[in-house]
């Protein structure tokens, strides 16, 4: 997948978010641990997913980062590379508790991650500053749509957009639609669970049905 300094194009917008990271934070004053490592540890697995499945890691925000891909098959397997990836950090964790601190919330394999997909139209630029040079800005519906969904449900979950289900992401098996309120005056965004297999199986919510 190409990347233009300036224009748009039409792709899947993914965010790869960790759970429980403003607890993490706020406990990090108390001990040495380093918290940046771990994330980095943690989200390093989903950005080779995406990697290898050609698309693009085009950003970061703390504990999560956001990503394009332009073919649903893409999508779809790098969404089961990351629920791997995630399953053989649990395992490490679990078996290595004496070196995470308990006051993060993670010291008995607890790390889980969640996923938000849609489709459509993003714009592109360029911005650059001294130290990190120039960089791609995105911005586009569907991007806000992911960072919506996002917050959806609890646990390892990939929640998927209307948009995304309509390019092809409704080929594999999901639970849904379910809905999530917006901002004031953004009214509901609508979503589906995707099941990711054994890794990552759907857990049935009746309440969040719309």
């Amino acid at each position: 997948m190409m990347l233009p300094e300036i224009g748009a194009i039409e792709a899947f917008a993914m965010i790869v978010d960790i759970n429980g990271f403003t607890p993490m934070v706020s406990n990090s004053v108390h001990h040495n641990d380093s918290i940046a490592q771990f994330i980095r540890d943690v989200l390093s697995g989903g950005i080779e997913a995406v990697e290898k499945e050609g698309g693009i890691v085009v950003g970061f925000m703390g504990d999560a980062f956001l990503a394009v891909l332009d073919d649903v098959e893409s999508v779809y397997k790098t969404c089961v590379g990351i629920a791997h990836d995630l399953d053989q950090q649990c395992e490490y964790i679990s078996g290595h508790q004496r070196d995470f601190p308990d006051d993060w919330g993670y010291s008995h394999g607890g790390v889980s991650l969640k996923i938000g997909i849609e489709h459509g139209w993003i714009d592109v630029s360029t911005i650059y500053s001294n130290f990190l040079g120039t960089q791609r800005i995105l911005i586009g519906p569907p991007i806000n749509y992911a960072a919506r969904i996002i917050t959806g449900g609890q646990g390892n979950r990939c929640n998927v957009g209307p948009e995304a289900m309509k390019h092809g992401m409704d080929q594999w098996w999901n639970s849904g639609p379910y809905s999530i309120g917006g901002k004031s005056g953004e009214g509901k965004y609508v979503y589906w669970e995707m099941s990711l297999g054994e890794v990552w199986p759907i857990v049935y919510d009746l309440n969040k049905l719309t």
